[in-house]
């Protein structure tokens, strides 16, 4: 528990640093290196409070659903800072988010018990990709929200164009990008699905394979209609939320119903 304290903290001091320089209108350029370090410390210090290793079998890992959830927040959390090392600069507005995620995915990992799930050896490396694709598409999901606040904060004129707000259409650009990415990786964790598991297509386990196919075709429409037509605004983050919902719901559904 103590990891799992230690890494909360560090999470909060890394908001912390960031959020006045958003409030200001900037970019999280102040205190990066504080920000990068304490950041660092809490993903090492999240690693650390997960007690899967303790019970790894030969036949894979079992863990509680909740802790597959916190596994899910740290991988959404590494993959949003490491742009922010890269220097991009429409990454800051994510990071708190994603900082706030991993903090409530440790609370109900360590107080809210949850049943069991077993990780298998032979799927490790589809289990991976699945999660490194949900986060991709989670971080979509963020910067679609980031483009609706920062359109909104212009249009109302709460904040002014400068040097230190990214362009709305650079954010939009990356957002894309973005998911571009998590739609090939979702495409590649389908395959992989339909090559590790057999059983993909049995009753048990066909929410997976149905609602995973949905929001693959969800993310695919929408980044269609933007090469075609050019969609973009409310219909974007309605097809990104959407999307990640159904993906949500295939991860953990019957887990949870």
């Amino acid at each position: 528990m103590s990891y799992a304290i230690f890494s909360m903290i560090c999470y909060c001091v890394s908001i912390l640093l960031i959020a006045p320089t958003l409030a200001r209108g900037k970019t999280a350029t102040t205190n990066k290196m504080f920000v990068l370090l304490t950041a660092l410390a809490g993903m090492i210090l999240h690693y650390l409070s997960l007690h899967y290793w303790q019970d790894t079998t030969p036949n894979g890992t079992t863990m509680t659903l909740l802790e597959v959830s916190s596994l899910l927040s740290l991988v959404i959390a590494i993959l949003a800072t490491i742009p922010l090392c890269l220097k991009v600069r429409t990454i800051s507005f994510l990071l708190p988010i994603a900082y706030s995620a991993a903090i409530i995915n440790l609370i109900m990992a360590e107080f809210i018990p949850s049943q069991m799930v077993q990780l298998h050896q032979h799927v490790f490396a589809h289990i991976v990709l699945s999660m490194v694709a949900y986060s991709v598409c989670f971080i979509a999901m963020l910067y679609s929200i980031q483009i609706v606040w920062l359109d909104r904060n212009l249009k109302q004129k709460k904040i002014m164009p400068s040097a230190d707000i990214p362009p709305l259409m650079l954010v939009e650009r990356h957002f894309f990008r973005v998911l571009l990415s998590g739609e090939i990786l979702l495409t590649i964790t389908l395959i992989s699905g339909a090559f590790y598991l057999a059983e993909a297509f049995e009753p048990t386990n066909i929410h997976k394979a149905l609602f995973s196919f949905f929001a693959w075709i969800v993310f695919g429409v929408l980044l269609f209609g933007h090469w075609k037509w050019h969609w973009r605004g409310k219909r974007m983050i309605i097809f990104t939320i959407s999307g990640i919902i159904l993906l949500t719901i295939a991860y953990f559904g019957s887990k949870i119903l």
